[in-house]
């Protein structure tokens, strides 16, 4: 009996729907540890091999929007299911590749899965919890990214090392289908599906999402910080391997120690936002930080590099946790919350699909890295501004 109260526990279920969602970024971030074998495998050269990291993005990007609306008629099991089967699929093609468009193919369909989690498990999570837990509920999810990319960062490199790069596909194929497993057969909320899925659509009230002028500003403020720091993550390790002539691994792990830093205050930052009181200047002053640091990680000694990628690891974890519950203050109606969260999405898909795609093609066409490094400077002064003009708090 012991055992099936903890089973049936929602806190055993959100530690089920973390590692569902795991799947996402873990498929996501695969490319990165491996970005020069990649290019070596395929003949890409630099402006073409940032689409590895950026068609990922194309999928979510096309089926942002149109999620939010049809999500009502999935519900999370169905989303779910589309997504792992989305994501081993795309795995398993790119695994198999022979050639670039193969694996340029296989990430398209990956994608779809990290779309149709984005959007299935926010809703799952407010069934599992009540209102006065819902918060650390939800702030205990947010972490999957972040999580995501320290565990392939740190696994990938050894990996790669004992069996090859296909292996990591391979590895995260097992890692998709283990956890999608343990997801159907535990997480069952107690009240069933949304009573929001069944809801009389309010055309007008949808109106009002759709056409709000506050949302489509976090929207782009999202896009730019997606562009900026997938762009940063992606090409990073690259950088450091073939500019700066460091080992080939010391990348992945200082992107996996930036992830431990995004991720441990994750609990506080959420409190650190109440007590601001302010959504908008946590969103300026962390995007205006971005300006600085982000450029300056090109020319930063080796030596600093640790600390200085730590200290820009905090404050990653401040934007997204201010976005998030800007957007969610902007909720009038919950049933249209999800298309709300579609609008945040797209900003976040337009931003992983460019971001790692400009910085690729600027190397290719100045053949300078650094040019690359200070182009992210404009794009988070541009985030600074649209936070600057929204109306929320």
């Amino acid at each position: 009996m012991q055992i099936r109260r903890r089973l049936s526990s929602p806190w055993f279920m959100l530690f089920l729907v973390l590692a569902a969602s795991l799947a996402a970024p873990l498929n996501q971030f695969k490319v990165p540890p491996v970005m020069p074998l990649l290019m070596d495998a395929f003949g890409l050269p630099v402006g073409r091999a940032g689409l590895l990291m950026s068609v990922f993005s194309i999928t979510g990007l096309i089926l942002a929007i149109p999620a939010g609306f049809i999500y009502q008629r999935l519900g999370y099991r169905v989303a779910f299911f589309i997504a792992f089967i989305c994501m081993m699929l795309g795995s398993l093609a790119g695994a198999l590749s022979t050639d670039a468009g193969t694996m340029l193919a296989s990430r398209v369909v990956e994608g779809m899965g990290l779309c149709l989690i984005t959007m299935a498990a926010p809703p799952l999570i407010r069934l599992l919890f009540g209102e006065k837990e819902r918060g650390r509920a939800m702030a205990i999810w947010v972490v999957y990214v972040p999580l995501g990319q320290l565990i392939i960062f740190s696994a990938a490199p050894y990996i790669t090392g004992a069996w090859g790069w296909r292996a990591v596909w391979w590895w995260a194929i097992a890692f998709t289908a283990l956890a999608g497993l343990l997801f159907f057969l535990f997480v069952r909320p107690a009240s069933g599906e949304s009573d929001l899925t069944k809801a009389i659509v309010d055309a007008k009230e949808m109106g009002r999402v759709i056409f709000n002028r506050d949302l489509w500003l976090l929207g782009l403020l999202f896009l730019t910080f997606n562009f900026v720091f997938i762009a940063f993550r992606t090409w990073m390790p690259t950088f450091l391997y073939r500019v700066k002539d460091l080992p080939a691994g010391y990348g992945s792990f200082l992107m996996a120690l930036m992830s431990v830093f995004i991720i441990a205050p994750a609990p506080l930052i959420g409190r650190a936002c109440d007590a601001i009181g302010s959504r908008k200047l946590v969103c300026i002053l962390s995007m205006s930080v971005f300006m600085v640091m982000l450029p300056l990680s090109s020319i930063i000694s080796p030596s600093m590099l640790i600390p200085w990628l730590a200290l820009l690891g905090v404050v990653c974890g401040f934007l997204p946790t201010a976005v998030f519950l800007a957007a969610t203050d902007l909720i009038r109606d919950e049933r249209f919350g999800g298309l709300t969260m579609a609008i945040i999405q797209l900003g976040q898909n337009g931003g992983m699909l460019l971001g790692p795609l400009a910085f690729g093609m600027i190397v290719s066409e100045t053949q300078s890295w650094y040019v690359a490094f200070w182009m992210l400077a404009p794009m988070s002064a541009a985030g600074a501004v649209f936070a600057f003009l929204t109306k929320v708090r």
